[in-house]
């Protein structure tokens, strides 16, 4: 059921910048099995030989060769390396090491490929909506401190479409609070409904977000999996969810990070500082902004692939590889205490 989770859910997690997310979620709940035992050298020269073929996809062009020669160069290396673990590690830090990129990885099926399409069709979205309620769609808390301060700690943005309903049931929690605390010190990212909710019910009238600048890709002809690109970028704008209600249009809201804190729940703090409708308080974040997707590398592997840039209407750039630079430095664990000073609490 969750190897189904993460195919099924990818389409709507890819587009907010957190397909990592689900799959580091995936491997620390299989990392104590030895199902890996199974991948042969045959599979993981596989999956070299289609790494290098997805890079076709990747949106950066101009660092595209130097990767490929970095990997041609280190391939016996990674070769030699008979732990899938390990050899997954060493090709993200060269992938890493080259294009600067931590939306780039390469990461390992809990099962594989070949053993998942003997079992089915994938679940129903309502079978997905309940494995995805377990933990309230990332809802972690949602409480009014005794000071009439909102607390929201979100562990993660969801990308079922019923988690827009569980961030209104969060904020229907709070609603008449005079302020906001939003915990994103532990959010790895995640999926656009869950973020957009939140987005909405931030502003008066729904905010514009930062723009997507999709790669344009052609069909190759020598390769049905391959990729042409001329450079050129297609453009979707976005906007946060209309709430006909929104909970905090005007109130303050002060945005707690950490170095962990990733992906959409960066694009939370940066859309929010662009706008100046929050105070970020914590550390730098990771700094992860491409748009990307999940491909398979054979049975085995997968590797989340970067096929946009994100791009804000404000500020015309991003946080990829520098991060959110909060408002109020301090370090994360003293983040909250901080952040109740600063709302009078």
């Amino acid at each position: 059921m969750r190897r189904w989770l993460t195919v099924a859910l990818s389409g709507l997690v890819l587009s907010c910048q957190g397909p990592a997310a689900v799959m580091a979620r995936e491997a620390a709940a299989f990392a104590e099995a030895d199902a890996h035992a199974a991948i042969s050298e045959a599979h993981r020269v596989r999956a070299l030989d289609t790494l290098d073929r997805r890079l076709a996809h990747y949106v950066m062009q101009d660092r595209t060769p130097a990767i490929r020669a970095r990997l041609a160069e280190r391939r016996e290396a990674y070769l030699a390396l008979t732990d899938p673990e390990a050899f997954r590690q060493a090709i993200n830090a060269d992938l890493l090491a080259v294009s600067g990129d931590k939306h780039l990885q390469v990461w390992i099926e809990p099962r594989s490929r070949d053993d998942v399409a003997v079992e089915g069709p994938p679940p129903s979205m309502a079978a997905m909506a309940a494995e995805e309620a377990r933990d309230d769609f990332g809802v972690r808390e949602a409480r009014v401190l005794d000071d009439g301060v909102a607390w929201l700690a979100l562990s993660r943005f969801s990308g079922h479409p019923d988690a827009g309903a569980a961030v209104d049931a969060a904020m229907a929690r709070l609603a008449g609070a005079r302020a906001l605390i939003l915990d994103l010190r532990d959010n790895g990212g995640g999926g656009e409904p869950a973020l957009r909710r939140l987005m909405g019910h931030l502003a008066p009238t729904p905010p514009r977000l930062e723009d997507i600048l999709m790669r344009r890709c052609a069909p190759d002809p020598a390769d049905p999996e391959g990729c042409v690109q001329d450079g050129s970028r297609d453009v979707q704008v976005r906007l946060a969810d209309a709430v006909p209600v929104p909970a905090f249009p005007t109130q303050p809201v002060y945005v707690l990070t950490s170095r962990g804190s990733f992906s959409a729940a960066e694009a939370v703090a940066y859309d929010l500082q662009a706008a100046g409708r929050a105070t970020i308080v914590g550390e730098v974040t990771g700094g992860g902004a491409n748009p990307s997707i999940a491909m398979d590398l054979g049975p085995w592997f997968t590797v989340i692939m970067p096929i946009g840039v994100a791009r804000h209407p404000l500020t015309g750039t991003n946080w990829e590889g520098v991060g959110v630079t909060p408002d109020v430095p301090v370090p994360a664990d003293r983040a909250p205490e901080e952040a109740l000073r600063l709302a009078g609490g």
